[in-house]
């Protein structure tokens, strides 16, 4: 069970498949990894929802290895608990990576003494429903996106 007064890895949301990008048809989602190393063509991924019961805040990991001049871009989205529709979170979307370097980014509230910085530190509370949307442009290439929740 895990312990909800520590920063840890996002909850897996259980199986997987092809078209949400994440791993193979049936294949179980790891802590952490809301879209394991693959190779993806061109276009746009939605991960499965995340219920969040007790972080104010996540960091997600976004690598990509260019590969032909693809780019990755992440972006966080939180659910309208009224009509259900999901909404971009603010700023909440990463810079778009084009080299094997990665970037973080950052939503959590009362990040005191740093401005927002769109796409690397959001001061929001992340919510209790949110996913993430992965996009490839340009070109195929071997990309990922991890989170952990911060407390």
């Amino acid at each position: 069970m895990a312990d909800f007064h520590i920063n840890q890895p996002v909850l897996g949301t259980g199986p997987t498949t092809l078209s949400q990008g994440s791993a193979a048809n049936g294949a179980t989602q790891k802590a952490g990894i809301i879209f394991a190393s693959a190779s993806r063509v061109q276009a746009a991924y939605t991960s499965l929802p995340f219920f969040n019961p007790n972080a104010k805040g996540v960091r997600l990991y976004v690598a990509n290895d260019a590969a032909g001049g693809s780019t990755a871009t992440a972006k966080i989205q939180v659910q309208d608990p009224n009509s259900g529709v999901w909404i971009d979170l603010a700023v909440a979307t990463s810079a778009a990576v084009g080299s094997s370097t990665g970037t973080i980014t950052t939503v959590y509230p009362g990040l005191t003494g740093i401005a927002d910085s769109a796409g690397v530190t959001i001061n929001q509370h992340l919510g209790p429903v949110w996913r993430v949307v992965l996009t490839i442009g340009v070109a195929t290439g071997v990309s990922s996106v991890g989170a952990d929740y911060l407390l």
